[in-house]
């Protein structure tokens, strides 16, 4: 049975740079989300996000951004065009977390000062997603020469960008729909044979939050340099597989050594 709960889609603003005019389209985003049926939303600002940089990956994991992520059901990223590609540190955040994305649908949005709208820092970011365990939706929102789109204050000059998001939003909300439902009714796995054997030798993970078991979605291979892993690190694969578990109830993610 579906879900009744409502659809999570946080929107992530790709960087900290001053005087930054993505700011408006990102709060415009997260606007017209918030006026969509059955979704909650929030703005996510990597300029505030308290990350180290003395380390990366899921050694600087933190825990609010962390929860958002195993709480979302889909993302925005609104991201500025950087000479051709996106903020070193949109990276570092994203690379922060991994268990958190698997199977959650993702969709990006292009702000430049120029007439291309972002449509280079987008195409470099599909790959990341696709490396991260998302999937990404074929409808983009492109802000081309941005100054021109928003008065200073942030006002929206071009009302036509409104219709422009309306299709883009559909199409996300379509495909986090149809995830979630992947998430917690389906198997990954097509043999029938093969999911008895699994149910009957493995443990059920509990959810620590509603406390039933939670649904294995998917398996990934992780690389660790953590000592404390080294044990469990395949020879012959250089890593360690890790599955991956998303509650049926709540929608909460983890994970755990296969």
């Amino acid at each position: 049975m579906e879900s009744n709960r409502s659809l999570f889609i946080p929107v992530i603003l790709g960087t900290a740079r001053m005087g930054r005019m993505s700011l408006h389209a990102a709060q415009l985003v997260t606007g017209e989300l918030g006026k969509c049926e059955g979704v909650q939303t929030e703005l996510i600002d990597i300029a505030k996000l308290p990350l180290p940089t003395n380390d990366a990956g899921e050694a600087i994991k933190q825990a609010e951004f962390s929860a958002n992520m195993s709480k979302a059901d889909a993302l925005v990223v609104v991201s500025p065009e950087y000479n051709h590609g996106y903020s070193g540190l949109l990276k570092h955040v994203l690379d922060s977390c991994l268990k958190e994305y698997i199977h959650k649908t993702v969709g990006i949005v292009g702000v430049s000062a120029g007439p291309f709208g972002g449509t280079r820092v987008i195409e470099n970011l599909l790959p990341v997603m696709r490396e991260i365990g998302m999937v990404t939706i074929f409808w983009d929102v492109n802000f081309s020469s941005v100054q021109k789109v928003f008065a200073e204050d942030g006002r929206l000059l071009d009302e036509s960008y409104i219709r422009r998001i309306d299709k883009f939003l559909k199409e996300l909300i379509w495909m986090a729909k149809t995830l979630r439902q992947g998430r917690e009714q389906i198997s990954p796995n097509s043999s029938r044979e093969t999911r008895m054997a699994a149910v009957a030798n493995t443990e059920k993970m509990i959810c620590p939050s509603c406390r039933v078991e939670m649904n294995h979605h998917c398996d990934k291979l992780v690389y660790t340099t953590d000592p404390q892993d080294a044990g469990q690190t395949d020879p012959n694969l250089g890593g360690f597989i890790e599955e991956f578990h998303t509650c049926p109830k709540c929608g909460c993610g983890a994970s755990r050594h296969a």
